[in-house]
């Protein structure tokens, strides 16, 4: 069972990860801008931030020369088919990122059965990031599940895999991995895609 850290490698990280239940912990960059990429140790991954095509593949260009495990947030419907259709993206997080009104007849959920067929043929990841949910006001919380319940459902018709992780910043942002796979049922996963959600390879 693995959790996502935004961070360098960090021994407390580690150790208090493992008494949440996980069986490791990778550790994330946060990237914006093609300045931000460099070679430099203490990371596993590199998460990719932009509104921009342009900028995102220049980005995932210049990253992949440095890290292997590339994955895009998902800040608008053209970034996550970029996203999805890039061979050196592993997964899309937060697909639902930061969408300001759902539809009239469905929720904004920044996938659909388009979207989903690519990720499914391009084996790529949908990631759940659950830190956006704990983050986030109370009002806006229900809307954000809401738009989770929409992507399991899509997910599951088209067979995409999909993945859940903290993906704190700080030790006070970490939950349990039973918590979280609770919070995964509660929002209409089964229990063994709860279970599947953390592995990882």
């Amino acid at each position: 069972m693995i959790d996502f850290f935004i961070g360098k490698q960090d021994q407390k990280i580690r150790k208090f990860s493992k008494k949440l239940g996980f069986g490791k912990v990778l550790f994330v960059k946060e990237i914006s801008k093609l300045k931000n990429i460099k070679k430099e140790a203490g990371y596993d991954a590199f998460l990719i931030k932009t509104i921009k095509p342009v900028v995102l593949r220049r980005i995932i260009d210049k990253a992949s020369n440095y890290c292997s495990m590339i994955f895009v947030v998902g800040t608008t419907d053209e970034i996550n088919r970029i996203a999805l259709e890039h061979k050196k993206v592993k997964a899309l997080v937060s697909p639902e990122y930061e969408r300001k009104k759902d539809f009239l007849d469905y929720r904004n959920s920044g996938l659909n059965q388009v979207l989903c067929k690519i990720a499914r043929d391009n084996k790529k990841i949908i990631f759940f990031n659950f830190k956006n949910i704990l983050l986030s006001e109370k009002n806006k919380r229900a809307v954000i599940i809401g738009r989770l319940m929409q992507n399991i459902k899509l997910c599951r018709k088209y067979e995409v895999n999909i993945k859940i992780a903290s993906f704190a910043s700080l030790q006070e942002e970490m939950r349990s991995l039973s918590d979280i796979r609770s919070f995964c049922v509660a929002i209409g996963m089964t229990q063994e895609e709860s279970k599947k959600a953390f592995l990882f390879s």
